[in-house]
């Protein structure tokens, strides 16, 4: 097993969402993707106060995958091809956005009335060019249906892949990984990854240390291709996930909520979007 080395190390950047205050480990000034991610925004843990007003209203997307994973609280997903789902405390909602759809998400009616804890992450997974008009799709997927793996000292939920023989029900056009990832102190964890996927981490609580980086809440790794896994040790209490996967290779443009290969779809996916070709929806 040979370990990998660190290529990249970035903080996260402090972003808005609506109304929704967001660590946005990707894309930063210097890491544009960890190919096949190209987005990741962290809403921290958060109290919602009763009575705000923090949904998001109907936007378009199109070319890539958006997963939620509702790490604590419960967020609706609603789109324009009549889903309708509320995904709570470790659920994923999944979208395939494909050739264009609108979608609104937040907090549902019910959880504003009261207020409470919120935290969830959400990522983009771009689509090779290939898929990039499938027809738009969704998919829910319940906690109970993301295996466990635990230990003493860890515990992995795999939410894209397979770990240590548990294998996620989610399925993806390419393949790669996902997993929620839990560390006590002073312990020292190795996470096989296949050579020549990507791969990084992403900190949310904590602190570790790879080779001799320390890594701190709200930063993210890329680590280089060469290698079949990482490791890092805990040095304190630390909550991450980690990801990656067999890369893509092709050139992204992104513009707002399209991730494409070049400007001209760009400029398409907004055309069907202001010709109503994705569909409507109110809110």
């Amino acid at each position: 097993m040979t370990t990998r080395i660190i290529n990249t190390i970035e903080d996260a950047s402090i972003e808005f969402v609506g109304a929704n205050k967001v660590k946005r480990a990707l894309p930063t000034r210097n890491l544009k993707q960890v190919d096949p991610f190209v987005f990741i925004d962290h809403m921290v843990p958060t109290t919602v106060p009763a009575g705000a007003s923090i949904r998001i209203p109907p936007h378009p997307h199109a070319g890539f995958e958006v997963v939620s994973y509702i790490i604590d609280g419960e967020f609706f997903h609603r789109d324009s091809k009549g889903h309708d789902q509320v995904a709570h405390s470790g659920d994923i909602n999944w979208m395939t956005s494909g050739s264009g759809i609108i979608h609104s998400e937040g907090p549902t009616a019910q959880f504003l009335e009261k207020g409470g804890n919120l935290e969830l992450m959400q990522v983009w997974i771009n689509l090779p060019s290939d898929k990039k008009r499938l027809d738009p799709s969704f998919r829910n997927y319940p906690s109970a249906t993301l295996p466990i793996a635990e230990n003493e000292t860890s515990r992995v939920k795999v939410l894209i892949g397979e770990y240590e023989g548990k294998a996620s029900p989610v399925t993806t056009h390419t393949s790669m990984y996902y997993y929620h990832i839990n560390v006590k102190a002073g312990n020292t964890f190795t996470l096989p990854v296949k050579d020549g996927y990507s791969a990084g981490l992403y900190v949310m609580e904590g602190k570790v240390k790879i080779l001799a980086d320390e890594i701190k809440a709200g930063q993210i790794v890329q680590f280089a291709p060469e290698g079949t896994q990482v490791v890092f040790k805990a040095l304190e209490d630390v909550t991450l996930i980690a990801f990656g996967g067999e890369p893509i290779n092709e050139k992204v443009v992104s513009y707002g909520p399209f991730v494409m290969n070049s400007f001209p779809e760009i400029q398409e996916a907004i055309a069907n979007f202001e010709a109503g070709k994705m569909g409507e929806l109110t809110y």
